[in-house]
């Protein structure tokens, strides 16, 4: 899906984007999502057990290749306190990187915003350390 260098790249801004906040960042990347993009972010956000993190301030980022279409889903410490229109423009930056060719560069600026947020509502240094290892999730195929 990516390149070796793409994935550095990307795993570099999940770093990025949790440094100086106490949230938590994780990245999927699947070919086809099969249905509701959310309900598949919503879901793979479970199964990683992100509620469990530390005042439940995970973002999870949701991308199927194939389709085009990506979701965030995030805790109950960051959902209520940010406004639909911020999630549609991280979707927009993915969309935005698939269009020109370059989806690496999208995912890296959807985190990017995702990070600025996170020092904004969760600011401070993680207390809890890194919960989840800073890890591009792929669909092996």
């Amino acid at each position: 899906m990516f390149s070796e260098l793409e994935e550095q790249r990307i795993v570099r801004a999940i770093a990025n984007a949790e440094r100086d906040n106490r949230g938590e960042v994780q990245v999927h990347v699947e070919r086809r999502c099969g249905g509701d993009p959310l309900a598949r972010a919503r879901a793979l956000y479970r199964l990683a057990g992100l509620e469990g993190t530390t005042d439940d301030t995970a973002v999870l980022l949701y991308v199927a290749s194939l389709g085009r279409v990506s979701a965030v889903y995030c805790g109950a410490g960051v959902h209520p306190r940010a406004d639909a229109s911020f999630w549609q423009g991280v979707s927009d930056q993915v969309a935005a990187g698939y269009r020109t060719g370059q989806p690496a560069d999208g995912i890296c600026a959807a985190l990017d915003q995702i990070g600025a947020l996170l020092r904004t509502l969760a600011p401070g240094s993680d207390t809890a350390g890194n919960e989840r290892s800073d890890t591009l999730y792929t669909e092996k195929s």
